[in-house]
């Protein structure tokens, strides 16, 4: 038998394992070559019996025999933890490791560096035999936002921060503020830890303090793990913060926004909506009037700031005002 063929029948007999059922009805051999072509396996129905009948000598399998066909199940107890990936899981890991490896901090990837060379591995092994295989190079995944390079944390901050995470204790850290260009020294009650783009940000409390707030993780400067617990604000859950839009910046209220959009915008906004609420309307000479409840901060400021041609503010005054105060500052930038 060649390498490829051996490493191709290894693959479906691994492929075949990780499909079996671990409990009642079971699974034909009918029904495991349909599966094992969705995953790019070219295998007749005599094949998978004969491989399910090698495969039982080895592996703890079972055929109920007073079934027609013949229905294939894990037995019963049986220890099933097969290592390897699938070749699906294969493909959606070769995905997402490119987009992953942009945003997470070199240390939250330790532990899925072996896996991910499993899947290169697997995908290079089967390019020639499994059809599948070639898909990873008719799909790819790009940011929608303009591309940054991953700020650096120090190796030695970011392991005690997540020690501090996994167990509840408090943090004597040392941070740089960025608003006003000064280093200062905190004890942190962490919380958690949130992706947002190229950044990662520690949620966390000042003590004495309760009030929940941001910290990005490149900008400390040492971090030392305490023995003492870490206060965590009643009800307080990651989830329901989130929920707030505090991750877009917001201070937690919304607000009821209006404005004037052009045709273009209005398209965009119809697929993909601001909010649950929003509702659009056409209005004279090809306008159209939006409105919508979203969360208030900067990031909306960026946003409308970023389609100024296309969005005009009509409602909160005070957004319309700040906006036409950052555009005619803009403007005179670019005037001098």
């Amino acid at each position: 038998m060649s390498a490829t063929k051996f490493r191709n029948t290894l693959s479906r007999h691994w492929e075949m394992l990780k499909l079996m059922p671990t409990r009642d009805p079971g699974c034909s051999a009918l029904q495991l070559c349909h599966l094992l072509k969705d995953a790019g396996f070219e295998v007749s129905k005599r094949t998978v019996e004969r491989d399910l009948q090698e495969l039982s000598c080895i592996f703890p399998l079972i055929s109920d025999e007073s079934a027609t066909p013949y229905l294939w199940r894990w037995m019963d107890n049986a220890s099933i933890d097969i290592p390897g990936v699938s070749i699906a899981e294969a493909i959606s890991l070769h995905m997402v490791e490119g987009t992953i490896k942009t945003v997470l901090p070199k240390q939250l990837l330790r532990s899925l560096e072996p896996k991910f060379q499993q899947a290169r591995s697997k995908i290079a092994a089967l390019s020639a035999s499994n059809p599948s295989a070639s898909l990873i190079d008719k799909i790819a995944v790009v940011s929608p936002t303009l591309p940054m390079l991953q700020p650096q944390s120090i190796p030695e901050v970011v392991d005690s921060i997540q020690q501090a995470l996994v167990n509840d204790k408090q943090l004597q850290a040392s941070y740089f503020a960025l608003h006003d260009n000064t280093e200062k020294n905190h004890l942190l009650n962490p919380l958690g830890l949130v992706q947002r783009g190229h950044i990662t940000y520690l949620v966390a409390t000042i003590s004495p303090f309760t009030d929940v707030r941001l910290f990005a993780l490149h900008r400390f400067k040492t971090a030392v793990l305490l023995e003492t617990e870490s206060l965590k604000p009643d009800g307080f859950s990651l989830s329901d913060y989130l929920a707030t839009g505090a991750l877009q910046f917001s201070n937690g209220n919304s607000i009821k926004l209006e404005a004037k959009i052009n045709a273009y915008m209005a398209a965009l906004l119809t697929e993909s909506p601001l909010s649950e609420d929003m509702v659009i309307q056409a209005g004279p000479e090809g306008n159209f009037t939006l409105k919508a409840t979203v969360p208030g901060g900067w990031q909306l400021e960026w946003w409308l700031l970023s389609h100024c041609t296309s969005v005009e503010v009509t409602s909160p005054e005070e957004l319309r005002d700040r906006l036409r105060q950052k555009l005619r500052a803009g403007a005179d930038l670019y005037g001098r």
